[in-house]
């Protein structure tokens, strides 16, 4: 037998979940929904209830934040301790406000740089 989510409840913790992540790392929705290629008028719409994400940007969007798909649906009102230090770093090095070498990393570079750190902070588990 499979039960049936409340879906209206699911889709208020999500939206207020991802208001809160986005806050979180200091975006804008504009930033945040460039960041997960969206447009920003469906960000803002994920964000205010009105519109739910596919599976794929659902996907995306946990793992932008770096939270898992259950935290986003379900009711857990924390994050996991060792996510935290993730997150800030993540802004640090996305918002690409340092350089390197006398030069500013592009995009791509940034999420390299983010995903080694991230590797790294993983295997220390």
């Amino acid at each position: 037998m499979v039960m049936a989510m409340d879906k209206g409840k699911t889709n208020i913790i999500f939206s207020s979940k991802l208001r809160n992540l986005r806050e979180h790392q200091e975006f804008s929705q504009k930033q945040a929904a460039e960041r997960l290629n969206i447009a920003p008028a469906t960000y803002s719409r994920y964000e205010r209830g009105v519109r739910e994400p596919d599976f794929n940007t659902l996907k995306r969007i946990a793992n932008f934040f770096h939270v898992s798909i259950d935290y986003l649906l379900d009711n857990e009102d924390e994050i996991a301790l060792e996510t935290a230090p993730i997150l800030e770093f993540d802004h640090l090095v996305m918002n690409g406000n340092y350089t390197i070498n006398q030069r500013f990393p592009d995009e791509s570079e940034r999420r390299m740089i983010r995903d080694v750190v991230q590797a790294i902070y993983k295997n220390k588990k």
